[in-house]
């Protein structure tokens, strides 16, 4: 019997990505079979792919992302051009494991599309959306008291934009404090104490964006929080002062108690993360392939691994 490849193995005698083989079928340069879901390519289909390219030793001439910076806004700007002419994306945010999870999802369907990850906070992920810096924005928007997403960052960072908003997962955002609370926090009104300490996030990250509002509501001063200006760039990062006694509180996703098993948490409000585009992105070969995924059966289950992601609006997608 002939021998049949699955898309990893071609990558793998190529010496390319798995996605870069599903880019040259889609292409039509290499030919594959569809077996139920998943894609199959034969001997002969490769050979006939090698033998027209003329240099089988060789990979094929497709531009690869091979050592991104994730952690660098310009490392998004700098591939644009790439992604621009091809069939790429890049999608700015800081929850990187949803990325990973969005993409082995697609990738396990058969519909896998080069992604850049850029490393961004809601804030500056939604202005690079506003400036086609980025194609997609991953954000987080908390509820308001009467149980409506709170969508006045997209209206003020995207005016006159049309954008769609596909949710991925809810979650719930509150503050970290030692197992058995030692210092008898119930609230953010408690890190105005002086015998509190505290860390705070980035400029532009929700969390931030929640202390400050619940300081301008309440008329307290910045300067009345001991922390305030201790910055830390990720949930883990807050969780992970708080666990080494570096601080008594820090705002985060409560999700993160998984694996901090010496913390517990203080729910203030539950939150939506949501992937957010230019209605023209509906338009792209990708965004089919994006909402399938998010929509999949796999991407829910792995979601209730990981634990804390409410899926009951998996999936939903919003016009703005």
């Amino acid at each position: 019997m002939e021998k049949i490849y699955t898309a990893q193995e071609v990558a793998q005698q190529l010496k390319i990505k798995k996605t870069t083989v599903y880019e040259l079928i889609k292409r039509g340069e290499l030919q594959a079979t569809k077996v139920g879901k998943q894609l199959r390519i034969s001997q002969a289909q490769l050979d006939c792919y090698l033998g027209s390219s003329g240099q089988p030793t060789q990979k094929p001439s497709i531009k690869e992302n091979r050592s991104p910076n994730r952690t660098a806004a310009d490392s998004a700007i700098l591939q644009m051009d790439y992604l621009q002419n091809d069939s790429g994306l890049i999608i700015s945010g800081q929850t990187g494991q949803m990325i990973e999870l969005l993409r082995s999802c697609m990738e396990e369907s058969g519909e896998g599309y080069p992604m850049l990850h850029s490393y961004m906070n809601s804030y500056n992920s939604l202005y690079s959306l506003y400036f086609q810096k980025t194609h997609l924005a991953l954000v987080c928007l908390p509820y308001q008291k009467n149980g409506a997403r709170d969508d006045r960052l997209i209206s003020g960072m995207l005016p006159g934009m049309s954008v769609c908003l596909l949710t991925l997962c809810d979650l719930s955002l509150g503050i970290y404090i030692k197992k058995g609370n030692p210092k008898d926090i119930s609230g953010l009104p408690d890190f105005c104490r002086s015998d509190v300490s505290t860390v705070n996030r980035e400029r532009g990250c929700e969390c931030r964006m929640l202390l400050d509002d619940f300081l301008k509501e309440n008329h307290y001063s910045p300067t009345q929080i001991d922390g305030y200006r201790k910055e830390m760039l990720s949930h883990l990062s807050v969780a992970t002062a708080v666990s080494s006694n570096q601080a008594d509180a820090g705002i985060g996703d409560l999700s993160q108690l998984n694996t901090c098993h010496d913390l517990e948490g203080i729910p203030l409000t539950r939150a939506s993360l949501m992937l957010v585009c230019s209605s023209a992105l509906l338009q792209h070969p990708a965004f089919p392939a994006i909402q399938s995924a998010v929509c999949s059966e796999s991407f829910r289950s792995a979601l209730k691994h990981f634990g804390g992601y409410d899926t009951s609006n998996t999936g939903e997608l919003i016009t703005l």
